[in-house]
């Protein structure tokens, strides 16, 4: 993979930890990040001081030294990450004009995603069993039908968007609180190999080492929102983090649907309240494609894997899960079976496309 020196810049002013607006005024006046790279070595940062503060500059002071570019370089390379400028024509169009896109965007991953039928869908980490299929069901339909589903690989409902859309035809697209580079949560390390693999997009605005704070997650949530016509709330309490990205996808002039959910749950009383505040009802992905005016696209044939010879542990476990749900501690006693025998047997049902994974290490049959 080949960077240019005006790569290597634009990630060393994304150092300073500053906001969106700064950054692109420099960029707007200099015209380039290795143009403020160099005026910075030329006057120690004094012209800089007249967009960023104090501590800003110091940050970037500090990382200006040729050792310290080229190991970002080098970590970039590693990391196969590349970055995108607001100006860029790879840049998305629906995100360069919400009021404060982030001037530079790290990527791995396939940029052109960007630029498709870009749907987030969001909602609690703590979401219900029902939730979570359903909402993986939904994601593979829609990304069938063309739509490429965004979210932030979190826990619960995130992870079952990344999931459905991995499962049909059209790459998704996870945003990240943090650097690329950061597997947060721990969990997310093999959800984000597949969506790569699949052809997927991975995003954020930090640059590589940078951890997660609470803070960063409702910043993060205007991208997800940014980069969309439109974003579905599944289930979520009205106190849940997910309707930051509500609150930005309404100051974005996007459309806002909510799923009903169970009646009385509190999993959903976050939906409902969106529902009375005006909110677009849908049950199904048809009722979002004829909304969004997208269903003018055949469905793709879905890519599975093939359905490998069952083996004797294969149909055993199977006819456990036809009597309902099971955990792994459940499989193995009623199995009899070694955690190992387990867990291989469970890999191919899932990726035969037999057996799902739930929450909590909860498996069922599709």
């Amino acid at each position: 993979m080949k960077y240019t020196f005006e790569d290597g810049c634009r990630a060393w002013l994304t150092y300073a930890h500053t906001q969106p607006v700064p950054l692109q005024r420099m960029m707007d006046e200099f015209g380039s990040a290795t143009a403020i790279y160099e005026q910075c070595k030329r006057d120690g940062g004094k012209t800089l001081r007249r967009y960023l503060t104090e501590r800003n500059v110091e940050k970037l002071l500090q990382r200006s030294a040729r050792p310290a570019m080229h190991e970002m370089m080098v970590d970039m390379q590693r990391l196969e990450m590349q970055v995108v400028a607001l100006r860029d024509p790879a840049y998305s169009p629906a995100l360069r004009f919400i009021s404060d896109p982030p001037p530079f965007l790290f990527y791995r991953g396939d940029v052109s995603c960007m630029t498709g039928r870009c749907l987030a869908v969001i909602g609690s980490r703590a979401a219900s069993p029902r939730a979570v299929t359903w909402c993986e069901e939904l994601c593979r339909e829609l990304s069938n039908h063309g739509v490429t589903i965004v979210s932030g690989l979190a826990a619960g409902i995130d992870t079952s968007a990344h999931e459905g859309s991995i499962h049909g035809t059209t790459p998704g697209i996870g945003i990240m609180a943090c650097g690329l580079d950061v597997d947060y949560p721990a969990s997310s390390r093999d959800l984000k190999r597949r969506l790569l693999e699949q052809g997927g997009l991975l995003l954020s605005e930090y640059p590589p080492g940078t951890t997660v704070r609470k803070s960063v997650f409702p910043v993060r949530n205007r991208i997800i929102s940014g980069l969309c016509k439109g974003v579905v709330m599944m289930e979520a309490r009205i106190t849940s983090g997910s309707f930051t990205t509500v609150h930005h996808a309404l100051d974005q002039g996007r459309d806002v649907y909510a799923w009903p959910g169970e009646p009385g749950s509190v999993w959903s009383e976050g939906a409902h309240q969106l529902l009375r505040e005006g909110a677009r009802y849908f049950v199904t992905a048809e009722d979002l494609l004829e909304d969004l005016e997208w269903n003018d696209i055949a469905v793709k044939p879905e890519k599975r894997e093939p359905i490998a010879a069952l083996t004797p542990d294969m149909q055993k476990i199977l006819t456990i899960l036809y009597g309902g749900e099971k955990s792994l501690d459940e499989l193995a006693y009623e199995s009899g079976l070694s955690i190992t025998a387990l867990s291989t047997s469970l890999t191919i049902l899932q990726m035969s496309g037999l057996v799902r994974a739930l929450p909590g290490k909860q498996y069922c049959v599709i």
